[in-house]
């Protein structure tokens, strides 16, 4: 099977995964990220005794507030990844954007476990976020123009 399809005479053949296998490693990746946030969750409530909401403990609502915001942005940044790469974004540019997110969540769960104050880590992990999904937004727009 050929890995390029021709979507009609007036465009050029475009290579083609149809198994999204870059979408799939960073979904994968955030998975595991959330996962291990949620465990964190338990971890707290249990300290706590707190069955529903963060009670007077800091350290479950930093918690609470760390799995939330991944899973508050991740579903956006990962479909919009999923989009890029349907349409030919080369691998290079996926793995750059797919790891960049990953990284910069990884930063914001940091930052926000440290301290309920405003770190660093958390707001460059915060801020580089949303860069990062203005300018996949952006770039499915030119896509979408052009």
């Amino acid at each position: 099977m050929s890995d390029q399809i021709k979507l009609n005479p007036q465009t050029k053949l475009i290579k083609k995964n149809l198994f999204m296998e870059i979408t799939l490693l960073y979904t994968s990746l955030i998975t595991i990220l959330t996962i291990f946030l949620a465990f964190k969750v338990g971890i707290a409530r249990g300290k706590t005794n707190t069955l529903l909401g963060e009670g007077d403990s800091s350290e479950l609502l930093q918690s609470i507030r760390s799995h939330g915001n991944l899973i508050e942005h991740a579903p956006l940044a990962l479909l919009l990844l999923l989009l890029l790469e349907m349409h030919g974004v080369t691998d290079w540019k996926l793995h750059l954007l797919g790891s960049s997110f990953f990284l910069l969540r990884i930063l914001h769960a940091y930052g926000l476990s440290i301290s309920r104050e405003s770190t660093p880590y958390r707001l460059v992990g915060a801020l580089g976020s949303w860069a990062m999904m203005v300018g996949m937004s952006i770039y499915g727009i030119y896509i979408y123009l052009v």
